[in-house]
């Protein structure tokens, strides 16, 4: 029953309208693939937050489940759905450069500056979540989707997250040693998201873990 009042809350958050974001700098193909990617991302990033449970997904991103830390995890999920829906995002595409961004960076933000989110040519490059091919290599850097996760939530209004691991094999080991850690920890939030969503049709023990990734 439970389960079910949490289904229906999500539904009714989702059929709410939302706020146009904004962006800054970017062209028009660029605006047109951040604003489906902002729309995909707070629509998985939802369903997450009602999959929090006593699962081997759960499990496998912030450990051993007890019922007061999948409340702040559910909690945290909810908070980048909200600052999505909120309508007050700037996404802001930056170049490569020495005020910019580094080599193979896809994006940054500062955590105290809601909810400015710097976007890097990179991140154009990967793949959407939803359309990737079961058993794709192109996952490996991470998704549009769950980059625009991990970004939202390091935003201190948000989930104030920070960088312990970047990658599916550290960032697995470490919700094994210290969930705490995993609990505050960005990727965590962008692993989990794609694992209850997308990934949750496909296989996982075959996949490789994604190459560490740049953020700031």
């Amino acid at each position: 029953m439970r389960q079910l009042f949490l289904v229906m809350i999500g539904l009714v958050w989702l059929a709410q309208p939302a706020t146009a974001q904004t962006f800054s700098g970017c062209d028009t193909e660029q605006s047109k693939i951040i604003a489906d990617a902002l729309g995909t991302a707070k629509e998985l990033t939802l369903k997450a937050a009602v999959a929090v449970g006593d699962t081997s997904d759960y499990q496998r991103w912030f450990g051993d489940y007890t019922q007061a830390n999948a409340e702040e995890v559910r909690a945290n999920l909810k908070a980048v759905v909200r600052a999505l829906r909120g309508g007050g995002v700037t996404a802001q595409c930056e170049v490569v450069g020495d005020d910019g961004c580094s080599a193979g960076e896809y994006a940054w933000v500062f955590a105290h500056e809601p909810y400015l989110m710097h976007l890097c040519p990179s991140f154009f490059s990967l793949p959407a979540l939803v359309a990737l091919q079961p058993g794709s290599r192109r996952s490996d850097n991470g998704t549009r989707e769950g980059t625009i996760v991990h970004e939202v939530s390091h935003f201190i209004h948000v989930a104030d997250t920070d960088d312990h691991c970047y990658s599916r094999r550290e960032c697995a080991q470490m919700a094994l040693s210290d969930p705490r850690r995993a609990i505050e920890n960005a990727d965590s939030y962008q692993y989990f998201t794609e694992d209850v969503t997308y990934y949750a049709r496909q296989p996982l023990g075959n996949k490789p873990p994604p190459a560490p990734r740049s953020s700031r």
